[in-house]
């Protein structure tokens, strides 16, 4: 009988070393290494500069997402890239769907990739994300009705920074507001780039706070963006 624990205790031990140098075959990694990796960069371009931001997920099944944003005249564009990746040591190899794989470095924290932020990019930008849990990120909208109906978008970028925009249907000028913020119970509170400071709610998905929705108007009306 003890004999019989024994072979039964090796051949388990046998079925988890050879399920363990499977999946690390696949390319699977440690709940570490996964998560969202945030980052971003300047660069000048279509007359002017351009601001991109952007998120890298890793994910448990060896799949990575990226997600990039820039806002251009009234406009937030955003563009997607999938793919795989493997990670051995503290080297990251992803491969873009359809692409050929690129080296990168993953360290504690942080990850160091070639980026491509937008389908019109003619190279990829070397760029350091690091990780972030951030709930509250992503883009918000709104269709403000009244005498002319406005659409307002509003960008949380993982990484802080806020991305507001305000578009009139009448072809007036529009809206647009950057600086940073940060969220916590339940409060988000925005900071202007020149310094102003304001308050507002964050829901499940839902934000609601005082922005500009006119021009013409100058002064700040609360509404509620949802994602």
């Amino acid at each position: 009988m003890r004999h019989w624990q024994r072979g039964s205790k090796l051949a388990l031990l046998g079925m988890v070393l050879a399920a363990a140098v499977f999946f690390a075959s696949l390319g699977l990694v440690s709940a570490a290494e996964t998560g969202v990796y945030a980052g971003g960069h300047t660069t000048t371009g279509m007359g002017g500069m351009i601001n991109y931001t952007y998120s890298l997920e890793l994910k448990a099944d060896g799949s990575y997402e990226l997600k990039s944003y820039f806002v251009l005249g009234d406009t937030l564009y955003d563009f997607v890239e999938t793919g795989t990746y493997q990670v051995a040591g503290s080297q990251l190899t992803i491969v873009p769907e359809g692409e050929e794989a690129l080296e990168g470095v993953i360290s504690d924290g942080s990850i160091t990739v070639p980026v491509k932020p937008s389908q019109m990019a003619r190279e990829r930008t070397e760029s350091t994300l690091v990780l972030t849990d951030n709930p509250v990120a992503g883009v918000y909208r709104a269709t403000l009705q009244g005498p002319v109906t406005v659409e307002s978008t509003l960008y949380l970028s993982h990484r802080g920074d806020y991305f507001y925009l305000a578009v009139p249907g009448n072809d007036a000028e529009h809206v647009y507001e950057e600086g940073s913020y940060t969220a916590q119970a339940g409060e988000i509170v925005f900071t202007t780039r020149d310094g102003q400071t304001f308050t507002g709610k964050a829901g499940e998905n839902t934000v609601s706070a005082p922005f500009l929705v006119s021009k013409v108007m100058g002064m700040r009306v609360e509404i509620e963006l949802a994602r």
